[in-house]
């Protein structure tokens, strides 16, 4: 493989900067996004959601499919605002955007604690969190990552990307128990946490007149109109597409599968946080092997991998479930840094966050349409095979068109057709 298919571009002046040289200069934009993702709209209520259902469902009687319907509220929010949020930080940056929106976050959940019967009364306030915190998804914090970082850009971003992993893992450890005592305390531990991330992200994250992008100076911000028509355009965002369809249902699927073939519940939920640990690994090795070879290849070999779980728990059974949430675990760590990656360096930075937009707007509707596809096959079939095979299919279309993605343009080039 020729060196210029994978090797960064060669950096003069400022800008000719190391790895460690770039975490020396960007480790506050750095951390700051780390904290604004893990405390961000994105993550945080889709990995506490499922802790709050029995305790609602017990106090108001609310039901199971009224408190599912408040993800799929917020992830269609995330697909409408997500192009308009990359529009925004293009214009005003990353720092005040993103703070505003987790203030917003930390409030909501504190009105969420003082809530009451009413169901209508919660999901608009939920609804309104999601609207009010949009700045608060990857659509940001990966710009402010992309921009200080070329040589460690893709451990960059797994860093920051990493922090979802470890919320998936930590808060049902640590608020688990709070939340089944008095779920209304933990609902405003959540709140105070999202407002200390939001004083974090103030703190640290640099000014927009501080923020020195690795890209060449352009003399203008063009619009995006002319790169959705383009074959790579559609191209990646059919890749980001399948990939979501494939592995967002297996998140919500596995543990109703297991119990289904007769696994403990215990043992179940164990296999399934094996899911949180692979996103961490997933991210920071992901991260890591595409600052040294070909993005899009190394891409299509993650994703291969995932493959190998699902089908090692179609043909092996439960016993080999924990391959399957290994699996399912490195593709989800891999994807929203996958996008900000290729993103960066397909399309350059002066109109990422609107292309970003775009992409993960695709991607979010993909996961959320993932669950109901692999329900409705599960339904129609009888079992989860059908759904298996369609997933591995979904994978193998997403790692081809990635494997097969055109070099990526020399700085400052326009973007490859």
């Amino acid at each position: 493989m020729s060196a210029t298919l994978h090797d960064p571009p060669d950096r003069t002046g400022p800008a000719a900067l190391g790895p460690a040289g770039e975490i020396r200069r960007g480790w506050r934009a750095l951390t700051a996004a780390t904290v604004g993702i893990g405390t961000g709209v994105a993550v945080l209520p889709f990995y506490t959601n499922g802790l709050f259902i029995p305790e609602l469902e017990a106090e108001f009687g609310w039901s199971r499919s009224q408190l599912s319907s408040l993800q799929l509220v917020g992830s269609t929010i995330i697909v409408l605002t997500a192009p308009l949020v990359g529009a925004v930080i293009d214009r005003y940056g990353v720092r005040i955007p993103s703070t505003l929106s987790l203030l917003a976050l930390g409030a909501a959940y504190f009105l969420l604690a003082a809530g009451g019967a009413s169901f209508a009364g919660y999901l608009l306030v939920f609804a309104l969190m999601f609207l009010l915190a949009a700045a608060s998804t990857p659509v940001s914090f990966t710009r402010a990552v992309n921009e200080r970082f070329d040589r460690a850009r893709g451990l960059a971003l797994g860093v920051a990307l990493g922090g979802a992993g470890l919320v998936a893992f930590l808060v049902p450890q640590l608020l688990g128990a709070r939340i089944a005592e008095d779920w209304r305390s933990g609902y405003q531990v959540l709140g105070a946490a999202v407002l200390v991330g939001a004083v974090l992200v103030l703190l640290l994250m640099p000014r927009p007149t501080a923020a020195r992008s690795t890209e060449p100076v352009r003399t203008a911000a063009p619009g995006i109109a002319p790169v959705l028509r383009t074959a790579l355009f559609a191209r990646l965002a059919a890749a980001f597409l399948t990939l979501a369809l494939a592995v967002g249902g297996l998140t919500l699927h596995l543990v109703p599968m297991l119990r289904d073939a007769g696994v403990a519940p215990a043992s179940a939920a164990g296999t399934a946080g094996l899911v949180g640990i692979a996103v961490i690994v997933g991210r920071v090795s992901v991260g890591l092997l595409v600052d040294r070879f070909f993005a899009p290849r190394v891409a299509a070999a993650v994703l291969t991998v995932a493959a190998a779980g699902y089908l090692a728990l179609l043909l092996g059974g439960p016993g080999l479930a924990a391959a399957a949430a290994l699996g399912v675990g490195l593709a989800l760590g891999a994807e929203v840094d996958l996008i900000g990656y290729l993103t960066a360096r397909y399309y350059g930075m002066a109109r990422y966050g609107r292309l970003f937009g775009v992409f993960y707007a695709v991607f979010t509707l993909g996961v959320g349409a993932s669950p109901l596809l692999m329900a409705w096959l599960r339904s129609a079939t009888g079992g989860y095979g059908v759904a298996l095979l369609v997933a591995v299919g979904l994978l193998a279309v997403a790692g081809a068109l990635l494997a097969t993605a055109p070099r990526f343009p020399a700085p400052g080039q326009e973007e490859l057709p």
